[in-house]
């Protein structure tokens, strides 16, 4: 085969990769078997009966709508500084509390009304990332940042009951505000879910 041949299939190759590039990048898509789809992420989840993204979102709504209310934060002269506990799973079933927890905290922030703490277990990291190297001022620093005006506890329980052809699931949601000081709790509410399907629609 001589070099002008070489060439030819050189350049032959070279033009069919330039164009299968062109033509899955042209249109910004990553080819693939073409069953992924977006969807909404507010919508109403109904895939199955446990606890889901729309109750999370509903809860944390609830939840903070009711907590802007109460008069420890809305009359209050400046915003209150808060720590918030991760939520208590007490359910028969994984359920990402850290989602709920966070899903509180970022409503409650965007609000204005409430200033956060650093939870204890980010408190050793955060103090080095400030080069806190005099004890004594670690100490008074570490004091400060853990010295919230209130305290919010929360947990989840469910009660599941079953028969042959009905599956009934029933959520409680409860939070607290608590003063760190006294221990005296100054608010308390709950958000009440309850789901119900049947043996024909999902398997258990």
């Amino acid at each position: 085969m001589n070099k002008t041949m070489l060439k030819i299939i050189a350049s032959s190759v070279i033009g069919v990769s330039l164009l299968t590039g062109c033509t899955a990048g042209g249109s910004g898509v990553v080819p693939g078997d073409g069953n992924v789809s977006y969807g909404d992420a507010k919508a109403v989840e109904t895939l199955t009966a446990d606890f889901g993204s729309s109750d999370l979102q509903a809860t944390a709504e609830a939840m903070t709508q009711s907590l802007l209310e109460t008069r420890y934060i809305s009359k209050a002269q400046q915003p209150p500084k808060v720590r918030l506990r991760d939520v208590k799973n007490q359910t028969y079933e994984h359920i990402d509390t850290k989602a709920i927890t966070d899903k509180i905290r970022i409503k409650l922030l965007k609000s204005g009304s409430v200033r956060f703490l650093a939870d204890k277990s980010n408190l050793s990291q955060v103090n080095d990332e400030r080069d806190l190297t005099e004890t004594a001022t670690k100490k008074t620093n570490v004091k400060a940042m853990t010295d919230s005006d209130y305290i919010i506890t929360g947990t989840v329980r469910s009660i599941k009951k079953a028969t042959k052809s009905v599956q009934d699931i029933y959520y409680n949601i409860s939070l607290e505000l608590v003063d760190p000081q006294s221990g005296e709790i100054l608010w308390a509410d709950e958000k009440e879910i309850r789901k119900v399907t049947n043996k024909s629609s999902v398997g258990w």
